[in-house]
């Protein structure tokens, strides 16, 4: 009994378990027709609503393929285009879908029934009516005999021609994001076909490249078939899709490819070499993309072909905006009128330099050497001299101002600057920055730096190079010509010797390289003189440096050791060329002109102490325009000149010098207007390194040094105006016993100092008994210590008759 019960029970789980089974498998089976029918209550059973097309007895489904190009991904915008080509509406496809399945044996007035046109995968369902004398299968091998004959072997037909084939299973019509794949999934509902049942099935649509069936252990039931054409897998997906096989139903999807990044995995897998590479070749992308516009851009600032300012039209309509300009600023008093009428009145005052001119113009047509360096205060006109006198009508001329360039405080700002003055552009100056930390990122990741990043002196340089190479070929542009029409063998430095006008001019402008060697910029001074003895030692251009800095020639100096460069120095203007310039301004207003009538002699008395500085003598005539006599321009003027030096000078003194030095040398000048070389190594605060403090004395253009022969010989203020501004600052009391005072003090500190240091060498001689071996040092340190000693009571004594 109890074996029956153990043999019994285990068959009742088994017909349990196959009642399951059948009862699934039934419930998997129900096909979407069924189920569209049931549901049929008035609903719309449009194909789009319900993704499946029904049919009646005596009607057929055929699939065309391919009538208008399919939708590879979201953003194939192929379809698009094809629609100015052919008509993609849906009478257009019916009309075409007619012309192809008709022909002279097909029944007359074939009738469509249905259609339902896919976008996504550019074919259409189609259902047609059957005949009543003919079954489907007859009908559609017509049809599609029909469509075949409509291929011809041309190339256009054999990319566009349509193919139809009967839909043998359900269609599944669904607007997914499901794009068309050579690759299709297929499952199975019931017993699993073999490669040979599929390959049967799916062969007729197009060329199979593989069937890959799913590993035997693998949860995933999908057997992927892999067809030679997308094409093929959207037809064999509308067509076979929902056919029943025996007791199996055959689904279809489209499976999406899966890319294999071999770049990414190369990245991931090999990031030490490949991250240093990907940047090496974006940065030679860039050279190759960015470097001809900027030796274009470069070009463009040298030689301004296609500027504006050399057309003829637009300077025709800039000197007519000029003219009313200065006609509406003479009814309205406006003051560029007067700015105008000023630089206008500096016409007599270039007479003057008509010799300098033509000294520097047969300078730059000799072609030895052109190094040329133009010196003089600020103020003396050189930038005009070189501008309007030197190269007004000449080509090809290149104006650099270190002034625009060292201003910058950020490196991006300094980058940015650099190449505005020589027409560097596109230039990334923000990138400088960001590569900085890339390449902290690359050096963590990979240990190494990917050398993305370049220092500010690189960057300058390479701009600096690219310029060098612009210049060369504007220099040998007519070389090349000649070369062409004459077939000469004459080289390229014999040609450049010979024809000095064919290069270009390089003018550095405002070059302080020792007056600004503490910025953080400073380097910039260097390669700039570095570069241009470079390009004269090439003989490819011209280079002028205009400065007001003597401390600068020891720069270029040493960027050109070897060869002495040309030196021009320019000084202020003569007495006679400065009463000339006073008259022309003041003569135009006629509230003014009556100083030169009835009070020339004060007139010319206070304009006496600008001596020829323009700079100065503009700011006295401005002074006077505004409604001061000359007396008070002058005192106002003198009183600005006495802050300023209280200011720079006097207050904390500055680099390489102190405020008590810079009055030792005040007070100096203020009695002699040029005090010798030896006058000044005579001040006991001087006495120590008088050659550096005057050189930083004169680089904070406190004084002038004038040289003989590269040895100082003499000093004086550094403009005309200072000599009497420190006579008033001497004169003055409250100016004098505060400077003085501290003068005074830091003297005695000085003398106590020395004093200090002979009593500690005095200390040394204190065990030797016979003192007669070193009777004469003994004696000159009391001295010294005697000397001191007086000094300081000296200046004591003169600190209390100061309070």
């Amino acid at each position: 009994m109890y074996v029956r019960q153990f043999i019994r029970r285990p068959l009742r789980q088994h017909m349990v378990q196959w009642s399951k089974i059948q009862a699934i498998r039934q419930t998997r089976l129900i096909s979407e027709e069924s189920i569209l029918r049931q549901s049929d209550l008035g609903e719309d059973d449009d194909a789009t609503n319900t993704g499946v097309i029904l049919k009646e007895n005596k009607e057929t489904l055929l699939y065309f393929d391919r009538l208008t190009p399919f939708k590879a991904g979201r953003y194939d915008f192929s379809r698009l285009l094809g629609s100015f080509i052919m008509d993609y509406s849906d009478n257009g496809l019916r009309k075409r879908v007619l012309d192809l399945a008709q022909d002279s044996n097909s029944p007359n007035g074939l009738q469509i029934k249905g259609f339902k046109y896919i976008p996504r995968d550019g074919g259409a369902f189609v259902k047609f009516a059957v005949p009543q004398d003919m079954d489907v299968k007859m009908f559609n091998k017509q049809i599609m005999d029909s469509v075949s004959k409509k291929f011809n072997d041309s190339i256009w037909h054999y990319l566009t021609h349509v193919r139809c084939f009967p839909v043998k299973g359900t269609p599944w019509i669904e607007d997914l994001r499901r794009y068309p794949s050579p690759r299709i999934k297929i499952w199975f509902e019931g017993p699993r076909l073999t490669q040979e049942n599929l390959y049967l099935l799916l062969r007729r649509y197009g060329e199979i490249n593989d069937i890959i069936p799913p590993p035997p252990d693998s949860k995933d039931p999908f057997t992927i078939v892999i067809y030679r054409s997308i094409r093929a897998a959207i037809s064999a997906r509308h067509c076979v899709t929902g056919i029943k096989v025996g007791d199996t139903v055959v689904h279809i999807q489209y499976a999406p490819i899966v890319k294999v990044n071999l770049i990414g995995n190369f990245i991931n897998n090999h990031s030490r070499v490949a991250i240093p590479l990907i940047f090496a070749i974006l940065a030679t992308l860039a050279v190759l993309v960015f470097d001809p516009i900027r030796y274009f851009a470069v070009k463009e600032k040298i030689t301004s072909k296609y500027s504006l300012e050399k057309n003829p039209y637009f300077q025709q309509i800039s000197k007519l905006a000029y003219r009313t300009r200065d006609t509406m600023s003479s009814v309205l008093s406006l003051p560029e009128q007067t700015h105008r009428e000023m630089i206008n009145g500096m016409d007599g005052m270039w007479k003057e330099m008509e010799i300098v001119a033509k000294e520097l113009k047969l300078w730059i047509e000799e072609n030895v050497n052109s190094f040329i360096v133009i010196q003089g205060p600020r103020g003396s006109g050189k930038r005009n001299l070189v501008e309007e006198h030197v190269l007004k009508d000449r080509p090809n001329c290149l104006y650099i101002d270190c002034e625009n360039i060292i201003k910058g405080r950020k490196d991006q700002e300094f980058i940015k600057n650099f190449a505005d003055e020589f027409g560097y552009f596109p230039v990334f100056s923000w990138l400088n920055s960001v590569s900085s930390f890339v390449d902290l990122i690359v050096q963590g990741l990979t240990g190494q730096k990917s050398g993305i990043s370049e220092s500010k002196e690189t960057q300058v340089k390479n701009m600096l190079s690219l310029t060098s190479a612009v210049i060369r070929d504007i220099s040998l542009t007519n070389y090349r010509s000649a070369r062409r029409n004459d077939d000469s063998h004459m080289k390229e430095e014999d040609f450049l010797q010979q024809n000095p006008q064919d290069k270009p001019v390089v003018v550095i402008d405002r070059f302080q390289a020792a007056r600004k060697a503490n910025n953080a910029n400073a380097f910039v001074y260097r390669e700039l003189a570095e570069w241009a003895a470079s390009m004269v030692s090439m003989n490819i251009a011209h280079v002028i440096f205009v400065t007001d800095d003597v401390g600068s020639l020891e720069t270029l100096s040493k960027a050109l050791p070897n060869t002495p460069f040309k030196r021009c120095l320019l000084t202020d203007a003569s007495s006679s060329a400065v009463k000339n310039f006073i008259e022309q301004q003041l003569s135009h207003d006629d509230r003014l002109s009556r100083y030169l009538e009835k009070d020339r002699d004060t007139l010319m008395k206070c304009v006496e102490p600008f001596g020829g500085r323009v700079l100065d003598l503009q700011v006295f005539v401005r002074r006077m325009r505004s409604g001061e006599t000359p007396e008070e321009a002058l005192h106002g003027i003198v009183a600005q000149s006495i802050e300023q030096l209280s200011q720079l000078f006097t207050r904390n003194g500055a680099s390489g010098y102190s405020a008590s030095q810079a009055w030792c040398i005040i007070k100096l000048l203020a009695e002699k207007e040029v005090a010798t070389y030896n006058d000044v190594s005579q001040l006991p605060l001087l006495k120590s390194d008088t050659h550096n403090i005057l050189q930083a004395m004169e680089n904070a253009e406190l004084i002038t040094i004038i040289r003989e022969k590269g040895l100082v010989k003499e000093v004086k203020p550094s403009k005309p105006l200072y000599h009497l501004a420190f006579e008033t600052m001497v004169k003055e009391s409250r100016i004098y016993h505060s400077l003085e005072t501290d003068y005074l003090t830091n003297l005695i500190k000085f003398h106590r100092s020395k004093i200090s240091q002979f009593e500690e060498e005095l200390q040394k001689y204190s065990g030797i008994d016979d003192h007669r071996l070193f009777r004469e040092r003994l004696t000159y340190l009391s001295n010294k210590i005697e000397a001191s000693t007086k000094s300081i009571v000296e200046c004591e004594k003169k600190l209390s008759d100061l309070q």
